[in-house]
């Protein structure tokens, strides 16, 4: 995007689009908002208020703050195998959604990325994934929303769930760009100011669809990053960054984490294994 084009998305209301990718901007919109809403602020001495606890006991809410502002990720919030096992029986039951078509399918009828008729399948979502109870506990877990109001300065007001399916295919890397997959480094401007929760409900290595990131890349980005399009080819971002900044997230089902997406990341293109995963867009 360049600057007439973030111009115009300013003439048309679309604030956060334009202003949201600059770090300063975020500071400011959190410092106001923190100040705004004084009871929302977080407790040092934070105890979980749920009756039924957190899914993450054994988090440390200092440690996730400091590792999300050096390395833009916090790993350990994993899910407990009930909760895994209720979000892959909902994966597997429920009607899914591919961009840019109005027919729902089950997981059971894509093979190959292929739907029966022969239709390509990359990427599928889930149409309403808060009818399922175990998205709706992950949303609602106190540590989970305390460590997102720690870094962010305010309680999440915003929480937007997505559970989708990545499918292993022979698509080409223009197709899969087309049908939605983020496979190009980019960085996300949902808002002001933001974060993201992340959850592989299978397996997941660099050959499944593992997510990638430059470690504490939320900061310092050229004014030539900022002021154009949010994507970046791999050699623009390895020679600012630095090769060694890379970070691949492989882990099995239930593996989670909490990241600040203002960070350049994409999605390795499934090969071997679909993926399944849930995320929390929060601001």
């Amino acid at each position: 995007m360049k600057v007439t084009s973030i111009t115009r998305r300013l003439a048309s209301g679309e604030l956060h689009y334009a202003l949201g990718r600059f770090e300063t901007v975020r500071r400011g919109y959190s410092a106001i908002r923190r100040i705004s809403e004084p009871s929302r602020r977080f407790k040092s001495n934070y105890t979980p208020a749920m009756p039924a606890g957190t899914l993450f006991p054994a988090l440390s809410l200092d440690a996730v703050d400091a590792a999300m502002r050096q390395d833009s990720v916090a790993m350990g919030f994993d899910l407990p195998p009930e909760i895994l096992a209720e979000l892959i029986e909902f994966a597997m039951t429920t009607p899914f959604q591919a961009r840019g078509m109005e027919r729902t399918f089950l997981r059971e009828e894509v093979r190959n990325g292929s739907l029966p008729d022969g239709t390509r399948v990359v990427l599928a979502l889930s149409p309403n994934p808060m009818a399922c109870p175990a998205v709706r506990r992950v949303a609602d877990d106190p540590v989970l929303m305390e460590a997102a109001t720690r870094y962010l300065g305010y309680r999440p007001k915003k929480i937007i769930p997505r559970v989708f399916w990545s499918f292993a295919t022979d698509a080409g890397d223009e197709e899969r760009r087309n049908r939605g997959q983020t496979i190009d480094w980019h960085f996300d401007v949902h808002d002001f100011a933001f974060c993201s929760a992340s959850f592989y409900l299978t397996d997941v290595d660099r050959d499944s669809g593992a997510h990638a990131l430059v470690r504490g890349s939320h900061r310092g980005k050229k004014l030539k990053m900022l002021l154009g399009s949010a994507n970046a080819p791999d050699d623009l971002v390895v020679s600012h960054y630095g090769a060694d900044r890379i970070l691949v997230i492989e882990g099995p089902a239930g593996t989670g984490f909490l990241e600040d997406t203002s960070c350049y990341h994409r999605a390795l293109p499934p090969k071997n294994r679909d993926r399944l995963m849930m995320m929390l867009w929060m601001s």
